[in-house]
């Protein structure tokens, strides 16, 4: 699917979901345990910070779930723990002026879906890390030196045409993160079943073939009436005799 088609379809669910999501908020606790896998990078930003900072996996404990996720949000400090979150779609994060528009939103879930996995190295968890933010801060946001691969990632999203990950935001007053959907949040239905092969038609002879059957059935039936009129004779014949011997 065309990115922009993908976008414009992202916008939409977004909008749908929007008012649906917003009254079934409710408080999360968030506990920020740091960078699961990942190297250091030297980011700079146009808020004024200027520092190395640890890119990769952050391991996060949500509602006291264990599970993997990545920051959204470069310009906020990270908070250990805080019970203000609340899940959102990705267009609803981070807080402005670097929220996600549709077009990014569907850039990180395509990214998630074709480098993430739970065992990768620290330099491709740190290069997926640098492109998501580079999609969140755009201008506001420089990577000093490696930057572990992220800008090949992010041209080979330009040409994903596959399925993206199904994500959600994190929302509060820490960093902002992209986790994946919990069950029954979202993601693709069952699939419609299969339906079985059709049993092969009955072959019926052709015209080539017919005949020869056809003339074999006459002979058959011939014969049979052949071996039926003597019988038919012989009954007649004695039924007479026995007529005539009556007084």
């Amino acid at each position: 699917m065309p990115n922009l088609a993908r976008a414009s379809l992202a916008l939409s669910f977004a909008a749908l979901l929007g008012p649906i999501t917003a009254l079934s908020t409710h408080a999360i606790l968030v506990e920020d345990l740091g960078v699961r896998k990942g190297k250091p990078a030297h980011i700079a930003l146009s808020t004024g910070f200027n520092g190395v900072v640890g890119a990769g996996i952050k391991s996060l404990r949500v509602d006291g779930v264990m599970m993997d996720g990545f920051c959204i949000d470069p310009f906020t400090r990270a908070l250990s723990s805080s019970s203000g979150y609340s899940s959102v779609p990705l267009t609803q994060a981070p807080e402005a002026p670097w929220t996600l528009n549709a077009s990014g939103a569907t850039q990180i879930s395509d990214l998630w879906a074709m480098f993430y996995s739970p065992d990768m190295k620290k330099k491709k968890a740190a290069g997926l890390q640098i492109a998501i933010w580079e999609i969140v801060g755009g201008d506001d946001f420089t990577v000093i030196g490696k930057s572990y691969g992220a800008k090949k990632m992010l041209a080979a999203s330009g040409g994903f045409s596959g399925q993206g990950a199904d994500l959600i935001a994190l929302t509060g007053p820490g960093q902002d993160y992209v986790i994946p959907s919990p069950p029954g949040h979202g993601g693709e239905g069952t699939p419609t079943p299969t339906p079985g092969p059709s049993p092969p038609p009955t072959k019926v002879p052709d015209g080539g073939s017919t005949f020869p059957l056809f003339a074999t059935a006459i002979l058959a039936l011939l014969a049979l009436n052949a071996s039926c009129v003597p019988a038919l004779v012989r009954v007649r014949v004695t039924r007479d005799r026995t007529s005539v011997k009556r007084p």
